[in-house]
């Protein structure tokens, strides 16, 4: 039994679930196969009785579920236009072709006469309805072609290459469990090998991208090395600025360096380090053309007055000088009293002059004796 669904507007992806929307009202038998497939702007149906199929399966030995059924009528080759009857290998049966869509069909247990036709031909057309109005039967019965005019004697022709697939066909899942283990092996390792060469192209690709970066990176440490050098005297030359920029603040450390110029122009030296640290000062001199004159140098800086605990430091060069002293504090002079009155002045006795000096007076001599060694001499061990 074939029947047809008009299937204007539905998309092409919603053809199948249109058909299972109407195979309940459609299906002839209680246990129906069908064949349905879309040609333009409908969908055709070929319906049968699975219970005679399964007779003949049985009758034959074969498997009706690893089995696909399909029509005559979409093994037979496409058409153009026009009607055409075929001999089927059991009756007749009429195509109507447009613009190489099938319109409609029909099929007779023999072969149909021209009274058969002209009585069938209106009905048909009554209930075709609309795909009348696209192309009709003709008046005059078709002509009948043979399975052999067409070469459609040959099964592998006719049933390799159907022009209408199957919208109801066996699904992927039900077809992948006819396959044989060998094949499913064959498959499971070209798959295997095939996604193993992507990933080893990949790797290659990430391995040859990596070496070009460490070759840039190698290249790039090259420019940035001298930039960095460069750097890091700025930065030495910006921390010594620094700390000159912060003694240019201190009063006593530019008195200091102001009483030292006439001084080493006196003793023919230079200063060549300077370092002022919470009052403590520490001075390199080197001879500008002979040996210093320790001595002298010693006796000209206990006499700024600026400088006290002067110290001699160790150095293994004979030809420095590295002198260690601290800065004296600032004396304040007292102010005068608020009212203005002069200052009284205690008279002093020759006998007071003359007197010998106290036990204190003479521990106080003791100590700034020891303070500053008059010797000029490098004392042992510093």
């Amino acid at each position: 039994m074939t029947t047809s669904l008009q299937a204007k507007g539905v998309p092409s992806h919603k053809t199948q679930a249109f058909v299972q929307l109407h195979l309940h009202r459609l299906a002839p038998f209680a246990d129906s196969g069908v064949y349905a497939c879309r040609s333009g702007d409908w969908v055709h149906l070929w319906f049968w009785e699975n219970r005679k199929v399964r007779e003949i399966c049985e009758k034959h030995g074969l498997d009706i579920s690893n089995m696909q059924f399909a029509p005559e009528s979409v093994c037979f080759p496409k058409r153009k236009d026009g009607a055409v009857l075929i001999q089927c290998q059991q009756g007749v049966e009429a195509q109507l072709w447009h613009q190489g869509l099938l319109v409609d069909s029909a099929w007779w247990p023999e072969r149909v006469s021209d009274d058969e036709w002209q009585t069938w031909r209106p009905s048909s057309a009554a209930v075709t309805g609309a795909r009348a109005q696209i192309a009709s039967w003709p008046e005059q019965v078709p002509a009948h072609v043979q399975l052999a005019e067409s070469g459609l004697n040959d099964p592998t022709y006719r049933l390799a290459e159907p022009w209408g697939r199957n919208l109801l066909g066996v699904q992927w899942w039900h077809a992948l469990k006819n396959f044989r283990g060998d094949v499913l092996a064959v498959v499971a390792v070209v798959v295997l090998a095939s996604y193993g060469a992507y990933l080893g192209a990949q790797w290659w690709s990430l391995e040859s991208q990596l070496k070009v970066t460490d070759q840039e990176i190698d290249s790039l440490s090259a420019k940035v090395e001298p930039i960095n050098t460069a750097r890091s005297k700025a930065m030495s030359l910006q921390q010594w600025t620094t700390k000159l920029a912060a003694l240019r603040s201190r009063d006593e450390v530019r008195e200091l360096l102001k009483n030292l110029r006439p001084l080493l122009q006196k003793q023919d030296a230079a200063l060549r380090e300077f370092e002022y640290q919470d009052g403590e000062v520490r001075l390199m001199l080197v001879p500008v053309n002979t040996e210093l004159n320790i001595v002298g140098v010693t006796q000209d800086l206990e006499s700024m007055k600026l400088l006290n605990s002067i110290r001699l430091l160790p150095d293994s060069d004979a030809r420095l000088m590295k002198i260690s002293a601290k800065i004296a504090p600032k004396v304040v002079k007292p102010e005068s009293s608020a009212n203005g009155a002069p200052e009284t002045k205690t008279p002093v006795t020759p006998s007071a002059l003359a007197s010998p000096k106290t036990a204190e007076q003479k521990k106080t001599g003791q100590m700034d004796s020891s303070v500053i060694p008059r010797s000029g001499k490098r004392e042992k061990g510093e």
